[in-house]
């Protein structure tokens, strides 16, 4: 399914990312996943919380820049090759990934997936998941 994601993009400095997880933290937000990537000049922030819409408006306020990015969330049993297979299945579709993690919440496996054609990605996924319960 389609979540939307914050993704921040953030200075390269003493107490960047402090600001937006202490920003988050004293608005009640639950952060369930995040990952910094870094660049020359700023960080990459991406952030999957609990309440995206109450996120950005406590983010905004603060003056903290944020996008809002469409990602595909889906379910990953916890076992040997299951993204193994997920991977196999984008790359039999010619879909590639910009981004991929993963964590887990409610001691359920959550994948975070993004590509440039997500309209690609989310129809060979969701075919991907209907066949997998139906199968």
């Amino acid at each position: 399914m389609i979540i939307n994601q914050l993704t921040i993009h953030i200075e390269d400095r003493y107490g960047a990312s402090w600001q937006v997880f202490q920003t988050l933290a004293d608005r009640g937000i639950n952060i369930l996943s995040y990952s910094i990537n870094d660049e020359p000049e700023y960080g990459v922030l991406r952030l999957i919380v609990d309440n995206v819409k109450l996120a950005a408006e406590a983010l905004k306020q603060e003056n903290i820049g944020l996008e809002l990015t469409p990602v595909y969330s889906m379910n990953v049993p916890n076992e040997p090759g299951s993204m193994s297979l997920v991977l196999k299945e984008l790359a039999e579709h010619h879909i590639s990934l910009d981004f991929l993690y993963a964590f887990q919440y409610r001691g359920i496996s959550q994948a975070i997936l993004h590509s440039a054609d997500m309209e690609a990605l989310t129809k060979c996924l969701s075919d991907y998941e209907k066949a997998k319960v139906l199968g």
